[in-house]
């Protein structure tokens, strides 16, 4: 009789979604994990953390978020395999999960176009002023002004990848001039979605040209604190940025001084750090600042979808064949 292949799945996804896995393959067991979601903090019961160890002894395959905790994946002594439900892994780098044997695969794009229309809405925002008149409505105020338009502006795009390329097209119908960079660019490379692009070598270039400022990279050891007071001194005094990348590739410090004393106009920020927004951090009553929770990538139906690109790379890996959208542990993307 085959060896089973047996899967934890540590984040809740519906009836049906399970029922597509189980399809993949006869030899597919689904243990019987806690319905629990996995974020970074204790928040787990003795009880459930006992049946997450027990459930995880004969685990080969695990299909959750990047934020299982170092104890939790020490009772998977079997695992070959974890597909994580995010284009980041930036929780494993910090736990050194990478360096455990076994691989690592991600969903690269699969959130990308929800993330590049956030990043169109809230660059919108900006240019005309929506998130100041949401407050003046609130406040009853009829307070006539002139707006901005993109036309003609150019948003510059760190970081190159999925959500960067969407980012790139749906900018190119506003009108904006694009200038964007990638981690490598050989001399006279050019990019169909860009008219300009350099290596992140040349991130000061980028920052100067532009209007607004797209942070897409990853968050690993090369881009943690990307963005310092020098950098954001070299951005014009008009200029916005708009991070979806990580909270920790920008000083949010140096950006709330910034921010605070004209350096740059204004921000829109998804993510932080440390997350959740302090409660007393000066970011949420900032007039040129819209801070949202995390939720740019967080669309309806994230959970099939996250599925559906597990299955594709289940077939692959009942198979016996290489896997799509493996982390390399060197780089952590």
């Amino acid at each position: 009789m085959p060896e089973p292949i047996r899967i934890a799945v540590t984040f809740k996804i519906s009836p049906e979604n399970i029922r597509d896995i189980e399809a993949v393959d006869p030899r597919i067991q689904i243990v019987d994990f806690p319905a629990i979601i996995l974020r970074p903090g204790p928040g787990l019961s003795d009880e459930d953390q006992a049946k997450a160890k027990a459930a995880l002894q004969d685990v080969e395959v695990v299909f959750g978020p990047n934020t299982m905790p170092p104890w939790l994946l020490d009772a998977a002594p079997n695992l070959k395999w974890f597909q994580v439900i995010t284009a980041g892994v930036d929780h494993m780098v910090k736990d050194g999960l990478l360096e455990r044997g076994f691989t690592v695969t991600k969903v690269s794009g699969l959130a990308a176009p929800a993330i590049a229309e956030y990043v169109m809405a809230t660059m919108l925002m900006l240019c005309k002023g929506m998130h100041t008149s949401g407050k003046q409505q609130a406040e009853h105020k009829w307070e006539f002004h002139f707006t901005q338009e993109l036309k003609g502006k150019t948003v510059g795009i760190v970081g190159m990848g999925a959500i960067g390329r969407e980012v790139a097209k749906r900018s190119r119908a506003f009108g904006l001039r694009i200038v964007a960079s990638r981690r490598r660019v050989a001399a006279g490379d050019t990019d169909p979605d860009c008219d300009d692009l350099f290596p992140h070598s040349e991130l000061d270039r980028i920052l100067q040209e532009s209007d607004y400022v797209v942070l897409c990279v990853p968050l690993t050891d090369e881009t943690r604190g990307l963005l310092g007071a020098r950098e954001l001194a070299l951005m014009k005094p008009t200029a916005s940025l708009i991070n979806i990348a990580r909270g920790a590739v920008v000083d949010q410090a140096a950006l709330i001084a910034a921010l605070r004393d004209g350096t740059i106009a204004s921000a829109a920020l998804d993510v932080f750090d440390p997350e959740p927004l302090a409660a007393e951090s000066p970011l949420w009553d900032m007039p040129n600042v819209i801070v949202t929770p995390h939720m740019s990538g967080a669309v309806e139906g994230y959970g099939t979808r996250a599925t559906d690109y597990f299955v594709r790379n289940l077939r692959r890996y009942a198979a016996g064949e290489s896997l799509e959208n493996v982390v390399d542990p060197v780089l952590a993307y």
